[in-house]
């Protein structure tokens, strides 16, 4: 069995390649297995991989090197009740040093578990044209120093959402990239492209050992002072639809959140809606680094006009730079002024808010 972990930083594309990889996979009669991890308790992209009829397990509050035995448990629970060829391992994306506490652990202390195949991290473009120019990241300091270390660490580093960018500017990116990481295997990919999966595909599968990788020199105060301006939000509602009226307004209220996140700070984090109702299941991702647009709200409203009426559930997972608090009562404020205009039925089932603690991975290996 292999084991590919996946890092990155939040909103780099990791989910959507990684279903991806996992259908391309299928289609080869493979068997794959997916495990996610958060710092929430309810995982927006548990739900889009069981809805995709995928075998998904998740480690939830906290990342996965400061939880390394719950992923310990979750592989060889996926492992015996799925027995899969093959284990993708996404990280929260406001993880890193990756290598020493969750690839070199699952290689020299749990190898029973399986093969530690691969690491990739993957980086959106546009990001990583800002950080390689020297132009001003959309977060601070500290927050930098996370997305600058878990780059520093690839041995494969995934230059993703390329389709965003003209491809001149792509390409000098590509070529400041090489100079800067020589250690790395570079990829420049749209995950929405199927050759693009499939030659990060046949990299993992194929050709790519871990045996070189090399542990990250990182200084564990600024790491953990960068987590903590982050702030992790998850809600989960409860609707009433009673006419498709109310439908269109809980896709309103989805825009609207994602409005308010997008004028706070340019959605700097993720922010993930998965919406149940009894036959239908959707996610919904706000674009990191875009504007909340027209487009993206004709496409909510496309979206949940498939939900049927009667009761839908909606959980709602954001991972933000900002104070917890204040955030938290601007999406309660969304969805009560817009239950409220439309007569909806609405009621909070559960409420979970986090600030990242100082990390602390079980092990480390040099």
């Amino acid at each position: 069995m292999k084991i590919h972990m996946v890092g990155g930083f939040l909103g780099s594309g990791k989910t959507t390649a990684i279903s991806a990889a996992a259908k391309l996979l299928v289609e080869r009669q493979k068997r794959v297995g997916i495990i996610t991890n958060d710092q929430g308790k309810h995982l927006v992209d548990t739900a889009f991989f069981r809805a995709q009829d995928f075998p998904a397990m998740e480690v939830t509050g906290g990342c996965f090197c400061c939880h390394f035995n719950d992923l310990s448990d979750q592989i060889e629970k996926i492992a015996s009740e799925y027995n899969p060829d093959v284990i993708f391992a996404e990280s929260v994306g406001s993880c890193a040093d990756i290598v020493a506490t969750v690839v070199k652990p699952l290689r020299e202390l749990r190898s029973d578990l399986g093969e530690a195949a691969s690491y990739s991290v993957f980086v959106d473009v546009r990001l990583l044209e800002r950080y390689l120019n020297g132009k001003e990241m959309p977060f601070s300091e500290d927050v930098c120093y996370i997305f600058a270390k878990q780059i520093e660490e690839a041995s494969i580093l995934v230059i993703n959402k390329i389709d965003l960018l003209d491809p001149q500017r792509v390409k000098q990116v590509a070529v400041l990239a090489a100079e800067r990481y020589p250690q790395a295997a570079l990829l420049l990919q749209n995950s929405l492209d199927a050759d693009n999966i499939a030659q990060w595909v046949s990299l993992i599968e194929g050709e790519w050992k871990t045996q070189d990788l090399h542990s990250l020199e990182i200084d564990y105060d600024r790491y953990a002072n960068g987590e903590q301006e982050m702030a992790w939000i998850d809600k989960h509602y409860r609707f009433d639809i009673a006419t498709p009226a109310m439908r269109d307004a809980l896709a309103e209220m989805v825009i609207a959140i994602a409005h308010m996140v997008d004028e706070e700070r340019r959605i700097a984090g993720h922010l993930k809606f998965h919406l149940q109702s009894d036959k239908d299941s959707i996610k919904i991702s706000a674009p990191t680094m875009q504007v909340i647009d027209a487009t993206f709200a004709a496409q909510v409203h496309t979206q949940i006009a498939g939900l049927d009426e009667g009761i839908v559930e909606m959980w709602v997972n954001a991972l933000l730079v900002g104070k917890v608090d204040h955030l938290e009562k601007l999406i309660g404020s969304v969805v009560q002024e817009t239950a409220e205009h439309t007569g909806m039925g609405v009621m909070e089932l559960e409420s979970f808010t986090r600030t990242p603690g100082y990390p602390k991975p079980t092990h480390r290996i040099e």
